[in-house]
């Protein structure tokens, strides 16, 4: 039984892993270009540094209002079910986007379209984490957790470069038309997901009584809180840079919307070698919350380089870096939850760790107003030398360390 954790790809081996695997490459394309159109749309628009900071606050609020009751829902019904039903809603949101970019109508509302598009990504997110176990064998598991990374980091490279080049040639109405074209491919592959395990029925208990439970669960755990807390504290500071890129790329840069694909497939390139690295080393880690920690201070100390850096290729070594611990730190938060959570709140857990990590857009708004109070750089070095501060301070933690 060593061998499948020893192999980088050992969870591929899973049929239904497999297809769920190609399925989110997919989705994750679909979900990039979408951002990164939604994003150039409204600088487009407004060129002002705060609209960009609307542009997340409309997609934050939603999966702040929905993503716990995601979980609850994961929790509540089969899984694979509710995976496919928010599948079909995202594929139609994006549907009616490109079909109003084509007849010149999302310039009025871009910001409502993306809203609703959150808010089935909200209960989409809990379900599809808590999916995986049910996937692969519980041998393979922090495997499939790494594997799982690797279509969001190439999808940061490969979809925001090529959808930034395809704007730039076309504008924005063929950066929904990928998206939406990829969600529909990812629906037909998760359709073909066969799962067998008996439906929860959610044991009587309320909805809002399931959800208090989720919470309390986590509460109550130093450990499962700090890190949890941690993701929190890097969605809305840390990572608030990524709504600001379009600011580097025209105004510090020069680069237009090309230079805002480079700068966002940087990160991803970083973040891809480390999911490889983590999926190839994940069982040799023995003490992962040390490493997590430090890792972690990597990403804000890195930050702070990018906030100052006066040339293009420093600032693409520093996102790199950037991309590297980040991937490595917040997969290895995950790969804790999945194996410690029971599965009967599996989903509510995740929920909250998801709704951490998707708390980005909001991180996009603190981003904005700073930037428009002061400036982008000021903007991303306060951010990145918070989540340095913070991490630092829980490395003095020794249960936090001990986490093996």
């Amino acid at each position: 039984m060593a061998a499948p954790r020893t192999t980088t790809f050992a969870a591929l081996q899973a049929p239904n892993f497999c297809v769920y695997w190609f399925g989110l490459v997919f989705y994750v394309l679909g979900h990039r270009a979408e951002y990164v159109t939604f994003a150039w749309i409204t600088w487009e628009v407004s060129q002002d540094p705060l609209a960009l900071g609307y542009l997340g606050l409309a997609q934050g609020v939603p999966l702040v209002v929905f993503q716990l009751f995601g979980g609850v829902l994961a929790d509540r019904t089969d899984r694979l079910r509710l995976l496919l039903v928010t599948q079909i809603l995202t594929a139609l949101a994006l549907t009616l986007a490109f079909g109003l970019a084509v007849s010149g109508l999302l310039r009025v509302g871009p910001l409502a379209l993306a809203a609703l598009s959150s808010a089935f990504r909200a209960f989409d997110e809990p379900t599809r984490l808590a999916l995986v176990p049910d996937l692969v064998d519980r041998e393979r598991l922090p495997n499939a957790i790494a594997l799982g990374s690797i279509p969001w980091q190439a999808g940061r490279i490969i979809g925001p470069s090529v959808t930034g080049i395809l704007i730039a040639l076309f504008g924005g109405t063929v950066g929904f038309a990928v998206a939406a074209a990829s969600s529909y491919v990812a629906l037909a592959l998760y359709s073909r997901i066969r799962v067998t395990r008996e439906t929860p029925t959610g044991d009587g208990y309320h909805v809002f009584r399931q959800l208090v439970e989720g919470l309390h669960y986590v509460g109550r755990d130093f450990v499962f809180a700090s890190l949890i807390g941690l993701a929190l504290f890097n969605s809305l500071f840390g990572m608030s840079y990524v709504s600001l890129l379009p600011v580097y790329a025209d105004w510090y840069f020069k680069a237009s919307s090309s230079g805002y694909g480079l700068l966002n497939a940087a990160h991803g390139a970083g973040a891809l070698v480390g999911t490889f690295t983590l999926a190839t080393i994940a069982h040799r880690i023995r003490r992962r919350g040390a490493a997590l920690l430090i890792e972690a201070v990597g990403v804000g100390l890195a930050l702070m380089v990018f906030s100052g850096a006066s040339a293009m290729w420093l600032a693409l070594v520093a996102l790199l870096l950037v991309g590297l611990f980040n991937t490595f730190y917040l997969t290895q938060i995950n790969m804790i939850l999945q194996e410690q959570v029971p599965n009967h709140l599996r989903g509510r857990v995740l929920s909250i760790f998801a709704l951490c990590w998707n708390l980005l857009p909001l991180g996009g708004l603190v981003g904005g107003v700073l930037a428009a109070a002061v400036d982008a750089r000021f903007a991303v070095l306060l951010g990145g030398g918070m989540v340095a501060v913070t991490a630092l301070l829980l490395l003095t933690s020794g249960r936090l360390r001990a986490i093996r």
